[in-house]
């Protein structure tokens, strides 16, 4: 018989951050994955936790949209910023 063991958001990304406080756990579920309108596995939460820590490591911030690293000072990679521009000048 398989036991089942129950795992928080928290043990997850903590198991990638060790030192994760509880802000830094809000920060990772709510703005780095699809919480909560969509599923969320233990495997991606870690995944998505194990990118900002290298990226914070190395002093690098990623794309608030799709996880590459984002331009100095911005929020957003170059890809994103020439996406939105291009959404931006097509309204008009």
């Amino acid at each position: 018989m398989r036991e089942i063991i129950s795992t928080s958001f928290a043990d997850v990304v903590r198991a990638a951050i060790p030192n994760a406080d509880h802000d830094c756990v809000e920060y990772v579920l709510w703005n780095r994955t699809a919480f909560p309108m969509g599923r969320v596995t233990a495997q991606g939460l870690f995944k998505k936790a194990s990118g900002f820590r290298r990226a914070s490591d190395a002093g690098k911030s990623l794309c608030d949209f799709c996880d590459r690293l984002s331009l100095t000072g911005q929020y957003c990679c170059q890809r994103c910023t020439d996406a939105l521009k291009f959404t931006e000048t097509t309204e008009n």
